[in-house]
């Protein structure tokens, strides 16, 4: 299987990443962010910036987590190194520890011994020492959606809160989500209809809930809220959120 007890060697040059954190449950929500489906294999890159874990859906989806070493106390990464993790094991792992010590500050490390090595998680609270290991996959780089071979014609930057509870709302009419934005008004309109109703919503370019807008183009586009439902876990998290459209309606 994918988790077990590991063996933790005690000098920590043997590991090319050492991180640790007195945030468990923090790292363990925005990981939870991106658990898109049971069994989902995440693309993991470590580098001397951090963490940045990646999954997809349907070749419709990508979805990606940044733990930034600013997040730890203390971070060291002497090479760039990539591998692929089954993220429900993780969390599994992470989840453990957290329903172990509760709502409590402990100190979490995650090590790394290079490729092929399983990654490594330790917790220490009170003078007991949880470890355990996740083992890793080789697996190749995430599709590239090819973002940036499209203008982007429309962005917005809004209050998290006022969002997800406006697509929660809108979640609940219809399957699909019917996203417009405009240069005009309402700057951002969003809308759902099924067989008992539909709803809408708009944010008028006044809303106090914008810290920015820069809509250059007119652009309604259709998206299934089957691979939104991540986003709404983001948003939980969230204080402002970025919106973007390039010109074939791809949306992020």
């Amino acid at each position: 299987g994918g988790l077990g007890v590991a063996r933790m060697a005690g000098d920590n040059d043997d590991f090319v990443m050492v991180a640790k954190t007195d945030n468990a449950k923090g790292i363990c929500s925005m990981l939870s962010a991106i658990h898109v489906k049971k069994d989902v294999v995440a693309f993991c890159v470590l580098d001397r910036n951090g963490f940045k874990f990646t999954v997809e859906m349907a070749g419709a989806l990508q979805a990606s987590v940044y733990l930034r070493h600013e997040l730890f106390t203390e971070y060291r990464c002497t090479e760039r190194q990539q591998f692929g993790i089954q993220l429900s094991h993780l969390l599994e792992c992470l989840n453990i520890f957290v329903n172990i010590f509760g709502d409590s500050y402990v100190a979490l490390t995650l090590k790394y011994a290079g490729e092929g090595k399983p990654l490594l998680l330790e917790m220490v609270d009170a003078g007991v020492r949880s470890e355990c290991g996740v083992n890793t996959l080789d697996c190749g780089d995430p599709a590239d959606f090819l973002w940036n071979d499209s203008p982007m014609v429309n962005k917005t930057i809004l209050q998290a809160n006022p969002l997800r509870e406006a697509l929660a709302e809108l979640d609940w009419w219809g399957g699909t989500l019917t996203l417009e934005m405009s240069k005009g008004s309402p700057t951002l309109r969003m809308s759902s209809k099924g067989e008992q109703g539909g709803c809408v919503v708009e944010f008028p370019p006044e809303c106090e809930h914008f810290a920015e807008c820069a809509c250059t183009e007119d652009t309604r586009e259709d998206y299934r809220f089957s691979l939104l439902q991540c986003v709404l876990k983001a948003l939980a998290l969230s204080d402002k959120t970025s919106l973007r459209v390039n010109r074939i309606g791809m949306l992020s």
